[in-house]
């Protein structure tokens, strides 16, 4: 048994990922439609009841949808949003229900605990839909096993030694490689589009993306970071063997052991267990993991770190 990562969907026509422990899942990003989410998650043997909450990066539509937030509220699964992202979600009916249910929890920078014991540490990313983080989750398949750690970093323009300080010593790697930036710059996309996605409110760049690998690289332990997952390909702009090309070249040159997987738009993919590496896993220091362990999830959040 190990803890399951798994990309559900991811592109501009939607978005989501699963990460299972336990018997429990952490859903980040809701972005599909509910039957298609709900049949996806089937797919790799998951179900709305198994889900411990939802963790939203930020409100752009191929990320979130009313239905899938009705969904929650027919589940009473909590979504986890940051403060910033109130205003837009207001708008959807069933977010008001959810409010209503007392099922809306707002993490800030500071890490904090998921219902089932899942360490989530936002990353504020560069993004032009309002408030958008990506994340550090850490989580154990059993009591006494050994943790893993995973990062989600997608819908950002640009990357920063603050975000790949965040993701040192991740066993997986969840990562933007959006655009090609010859296609991107030779494509029929209007050029405000084409400028904004190249600028540093926008996505990354398969160059970017591979930087940032080696700037991770360059921080971790030899033993860790063995899985990188390509996210949010573009299907006009970029082609999976290019983004792949890059993130191995990357690998190669840093001389590690660590497989590349390039995420899908309309199947779940990749499906991947996470193994933890040997030794001791870098953690938020000062964080009182072990008090949060043993609070209730109404006090989880009177217990952050200053």
């Amino acid at each position: 048994m190990s803890v399951q990562f798994t990309v559900l969907a991811s592109g501009s026509r939607g978005n989501a990922s699963l990460i299972r422990a336990g018997g429990s899942g952490l859903l980040i990003d809701l972005g599909l439609g509910a039957k298609d989410l709900s049949r996806r998650m089937e797919e790799v043997g998951a179900h709305w009841d198994s889900l411990s909450a939802a963790l939203l990066t930020h409100t752009h539509g191929d990320h979130v949808s009313d239905p899938n937030l009705n969904a929650l509220v027919r589940h009473g699964v909590p979504l986890y949003c940051h403060e910033g992202h109130l205003n837009n979600l207001s708008r959807f009916r069933s977010f008001v229900e959810l409010d209503r249910l007392g099922l809306i929890r707002c993490y800030d920078d500071r890490p904090f605990l998921a219902p089932d014991g899942k360490r989530v540490e936002p990353i504020m990313l560069s993004h032009d839909g309002g408030p958008t983080y990506g994340f550090r989750i850490e989580a154990r398949h059993a009591p006494r096993s050994r943790r893993v750690a995973l990062g989600y970093l997608t819908d950002t323009g640009c990357w920063t030694r603050t975000m790949a300080d965040a993701l040192t010593d991740v066993d997986l790697l969840g990562v933007e490689f959006n655009h090609d930036v010859q296609m991107q710059r030779e494509s029929s996309r209007a050029p405000y589009l084409i400028a904004r996605n190249l600028g540093s409110r926008g996505h990354l760049s398969n160059d970017q993306g591979a930087a940032l690998i080696t700037e991770v690289f360059q921080r971790s332990a030899p033993r860790h970071l063995r899985q990188v997952v390509l996210l949010h390909l573009s299907e006009q702009c970029n082609r999976p063997s290019l983004a792949l090309d890059a993130a191995r070249s990357a690998i190669r040159e840093a001389d590690r052991k660590c497989k590349a997987h390039a995420a899908a738009q309309w199947v779940p993919h990749p499906h991947l267990p996470i193994i933890p590496a040997r030794g001791k896993l870098r953690t938020s220091a000062g964080f009182p993991w072990e008090a949060l362990a043993a609070a209730s999830p109404d006090e989880t959040f009177s217990l952050r770190a200053d």
